[in-house]
Formats: structure tokens, C-alpha cells, sequence
């Protein structure tokens, strides 16, 4: 292999070796929110922390990865808790008499400020989590299993997720803010860069490999 067809080859394989990574920056379930776009009808205390700023959702291989920042640190508000709605597939729309006709969910995740949470999936099972979700200052993070959300119409790749911080459980007014604003955050799966890094390498060392040898050829003879 010459020096032009060797840099050739080297090339393809870094752009196979990369496109997984450039995929998923592009791609990354994530929506922003504003800071302080506390709703109007929201009656609870204003602390930062029931005040949404970002949240992200991948699913890595069967296991949904959800990453949430917000504008205050995590218990800053008593008994303040998080909801997330997760919309498995032929959701209905429960927030549609406040006008939040996008808000699509017929599953919830529970997030207490323990870290302990509750996973409730409408019509089917309910089940406690035990110290799931990991705080750090103003983020959570917590890990779970797709087999407990269920499909009902949907691959865990299509499902919706929303996220309300709630000052207190009961009305709506003690829902202080929404993300998306009203919409759901379509999950991505999460691309796997180091399963074609490793094919990419061995490629490049098929190909050093076979450079070498027909060098040595090229030399003996």
C-alpha cells in the first residue's frame, strides 16, 4: 500500500471512528429553560431549586441516563420534590384544562429529596425506588431500568419525558415550573464511539500490518 492509498484508508477509518461522536453531540436530548420562569399559577415558594434550568434524557442500551440542573441547590426548599412524566406511547394530555396540550405522560417518576423516588405507571405497577437519584449542588442524576416503564405504544427510543418540580403534592398550583414548557423531550439513544474507535483501530493496524510486510517484500527482494 502506498503512502496515498495508505493516508486514504487512514482517513475513512477516522471519519467511521468519528461520525458516532459528531452524531450524538448533534443530537443530545436536552432542552433548556429559562431561569425564573416561574408559572403563573404557581402559589409555593420561589426557591431556585424548584426552578428548572436544564434537562437531559439518553437511553444507553436498556438504561434511561437523566441529567437535571437547576438554578438553586437541591433542598433548598422543604419538602420541595420532582416529577417526571414520561409519555410511553398513546399518552393523553392531563394538563390540557392550564393549556399545556403537549404535556404528554401516562407514566411518572418520583424524585424526593433523599434520593429515594417512586415509579408510576398509570393503569399498571408502582414501585419504590430506594436511593436511585445522586445530588450534586444544583444537578440530579439517577439512572433507570426501561423494563420499568413499560411500552404502551412506543420503543423506549420514542418515549417523551417532562420534568415539574412541585413545592408540594395536590394542586396544580404547587407545580412551579415546566420542562420543556410545554412539549415533551424526545429520548436519543446514546451512540457507542468506542465500539467503532476499537473497529477503526484495528483497521489502521490491518492496514500498518499489511504496509510492513510488503515493505519487507519490496526490501528482500
Amino acid at each position: 500500500m502506498n503512502n496515498r492509498a495508505f493516508g486514504i484508508v487512514f482517513a475513512g477509518i477516522a471519519a467511521l471512528a468519528l461520525s458516532p461522536v459528531l452524531a450524538g453531540s448533534a443530537s443530545a436530548s436536552v432542552v433548556s429553560d429559562p431561569t425564573g420562569d416561574f408559572l403563573g399559577t404557581y402559589t409555593g415558594p420561589t426557591g431556585a431549586d424548584l426552578d428548572v434550568t436544564s434537562l437531559a434524557v439518553r437511553l444507553s442500551g436498556s438504561d434511561f441516563k437523566v441529567h437535571t440542573v437547576l438554578a438553586g441547590n437541591v433542598g433548598t426548599t422543604a419538602g420541595g420534590f420532582y416529577v417526571y412524566g414520561v409519555d410511553r406511547g398513546g399518552a393523553g394530555a392531563p394538563f390540557l384544562p392550564q393549556g399545556l396540550d403537549k404535556v404528554l405522560f401516562n407514566s411518572v417518576v418520583i424524585v424526593r429529596q433523599d434520593g429515594s423516588g417512586l415509579v408510576v405507571n398509570f393503569g399498571g405497577a408502582t414501585t419504590p425506588i430506594a436511593h436511585f437519584a445522586t445530588f450534586n449542588a444544583n444537578t440530579i442524576d439517577f439512572t433507570l431500568s426501561s423494563a420499568l416503564l413499560p411500552s404502551t405504544g412506543s420503543a423506549a427510543d420514542r418515549y417523551g419525558w417532562n420534568l415539574w418540580p412541585r413545592s408540594a403534592g395536590g394542586p396544580f398550583a404547587f407545580i412551579s415550573d415546566f420542562a420543556p414548557n410545554n412539549g415533551i423531550l424526545s429520548v436519543v439513544p446514546e451512540p457507542a464511539p468506542w465500539a467503532m474507535m476499537t473497529l477503526g483501530i484495528g483497521l489502521l493496524g490491518w492496514a500498518t500490518r499489511r504496509r510492513a510486510r510488503r515493505s519487507s517484500v519490496v526490501v528482500s527482494g
